[in-house]
């Protein structure tokens, strides 16, 4: 989907007249506001209503000179994973705070992570002519275990992660875990894949990442401590 901003405005009509233009184009639903300045202009089919493709282009659009990317359930849902239809939040990975906001169809929400995590697990997909920033299968996979808020808390996230598991590239995710994850995350990722019976050569990176920590974690953190102790993973497998 073209955008265009209040200079490409001016451009064309000169400075006097582009905020007028920009306004009465707006009204009309020619042009969406997704950013001081920043317009997208809308495709003839979503002038009858919002649409979750436009939302995702808007968001797009309003983070193109930011660093991000766009995951979470929507992501799911981008890749098919789950036959469920998460649209009606998008989640933005973003390395400044920024407040929620209602954007088309769908709330906004923004999730502030290191630039360092920014380096890998992201994929360009076009949608509605608008290049969008998104994690692939195996980046999205690990961020519901890393932000189990993104699917309620840790039992959605788990049960999540499970159902889509045999879709992942296992090495890739082993690989995303031990460059940007979290050492519980590694844990339970451990024992997940384990139970799966993944072979110890390819688990040994995992092994060696949580080596550099002493720290015991359970598989529901906010739930009782009790249950096997995997003594490999250093993590109470309370979940079962």
């Amino acid at each position: 989907m073209p955008s265009v901003t209040i200079a490409d405005i001016r451009l064309q009509v000169g400075a006097k007249a582009a905020k007028d233009v920009a306004s009465g184009l707006t009204r009309k639903n020619v042009l969406q506001r997704v950013g001081r300045g920043i317009y997208l202009v809308r495709p003839l089919r979503s002038l009858v209503g919002p649409s979750t493709s436009t939302s995702i282009a808007s968001v797009a659009t309003l983070l193109r000179e930011q660093p991000h990317y766009i995951g979470g359930l929507w992501a799911f849902t981008h890749h098919r994973l789950t036959t469920q239809q998460y649209v009606t939040v998008i989640d933005a990975f973003v390395t400044r705070r920024r407040p929620p906001r209602d954007l088309g169809a769908a709330k906004l929400a923004f999730h502030v992570i290191g630039s360092e995590l920014l380096g890998y697990g992201i994929m360009r997909a076009v949608i509605e002519g608008t290049e969008v920033r998104v994690s692939d299968v195996e980046r999205t996979l690990l961020d519901v275990l890393d932000h189990p808020s993104l699917a309620g808390g840790f039992r959605g996230a788990l049960s999540l992660f499970q159902e889509t598991l045999p879709r992942a590239d296992i090495k890739r995710l082993i690989d995303y875990a031990c460059r940007g994850s979290r050492a519980s995350t590694c844990q339970r990722l451990g024992v997940l894949l384990e139970r799966r019976r993944t072979s110890p050569t390819l688990l040994a990176p995992l092994r060696e990442r949580i080596s550099r920590t002493r720290s015991r974690s359970a598989m529901l953190p906010n739930e009782a401590m009790r249950g096997h102790l995997n003594e490999r993973w250093r993590l109470v497998e309370n979940d079962l």
